[in-house]
């Protein structure tokens, strides 16, 4: 099989593509409709009888052609650019230009055992949009809020308080809009009901799951799912001296992080699993947060558990 190399940017495609006589070609597109057409026109010209397309997850810049390679039935795999990164230092590539950085995807591609990938559905994509329209209205809400408080000018405390109604307004329709989605979607529905039986998940972090793991039951284990998220746990020693506090590995989804914190605070008092794996922490003499970040991983592991088997919580399970 082929493989090809995108180096995404907001406006162009930088591509390297090693075709089965192991012979690498290299060229540049467009980041567009037209782009992505001249991209496949480009491609025909090389004889393959499969190609697996890989590329950085860049902002959201590499998502149509993500897209647009899983509509040609290519193999899609989209991966942390700090894996391409880690893989370019460990072959020693000194170079950092577009056209290197695809050939050094290409050769990433070659020789890992990457998962594939395949777009949300359009009410998966849609609630992804509105969960994050409405985590940006409440950042915003916070920071004028913040103001207020502090400003002693009538006019712009006056403009403030306005602000700040509308976003409050906009918040809750945002919100209720993403409630009336959910409960129309008959999968969406059923996920989020498996969500919210996980003691400690209420119903903005189950949609914030939904949203930005949409494919959470599709990964390969409950680890894979936590290290993709940035739970893990992160350990630093080098011999008998150095040993560095164990924390968050916060290689991953920072949403997704910020969404699993409260909720691990509530499960360790509410959660019979996440309080016995707590009480086995707290007793080895583990601080306060490497405790909240094992069960911020406890939940995650749950939440792809019920997912992945379609069913419900059970607070028994250990028994």
């Amino acid at each position: 099989m082929a493989v090809l190399g995108v180096d995404v940017s907001k406006k162009t495609l930088d591509v390297t593509l090693i075709d089965e006589q192991d012979q690498k070609h290299q060229a540049q597109f467009k980041n567009h409709a037209q782009g992505l057409a001249a991209l496949k026109t480009w491609l025909a010209q090389y004889e393959h009888e499969g190609l697996h397309i890989c590329m950085e997850a860049t902002n959201v810049y590499w998502e149509a052609c993500a897209e647009f390679g899983y509509q040609q039935g290519w193999a899609v795999s989209v991966v942390n650019p700090r894996r391409i990164h880690g893989f370019a230092k460990s072959q020693m590539r000194r170079n950092k230009t577009d056209r290197e950085d695809s050939d050094i995807i290409a050769d990433f591609c070659t020789r890992e055992e990457l998962r594939l990938w395949h777009p949300p559905t359009p009410e998966q994509r849609q609630l992804r949009a509105w969960v994050r329209h409405q985590r940006a209205l409440q950042t915003s809400l916070t920071r004028h809020t913040n103001r207020l408080q502090t400003c002693k000018d009538p006019v712009v405390q006056a403009s403030l308080e306005t602000l700040i109604k509308v976003l409050r307004t906009e918040i809750q329709q945002v919100e209720q809009a993403i409630h009336t989605l959910v409960h129309k979607s008959a999968d969406l529905r059923q996920q989020f009901a498996y969500l919210i039986s996980i003691k400690g998940i209420g119903a903005k972090t189950a949609f914030i799951l939904l949203a930005e793991m949409y494919d959470l039951a599709e990964y390969e284990n409950a680890r894979a799912a936590a290290a993709d998220a940035g739970v893990s746990p992160s350990h630093y020693c080098s011999g008998t001296s150095v040993k560095r506090r164990p924390h968050l590995s916060k290689v991953g989804k920072a949403s997704v992080r910020a969404a699993l914190y409260w909720p691990a605070i509530t499960a360790i008092q509410h959660n019979p699993l996440v309080r016995a794996l707590a009480e086995r922490l707290e007793d080895r003499g583990k601080p306060d947060m490497v405790i909240i970040g094992a069960a911020m991983r406890k939940l995650l592991h749950i939440a792809y558990g019920v997912l992945k088997n379609q069913t419900y919580f059970d607070p028994h399970y250990a028994h």
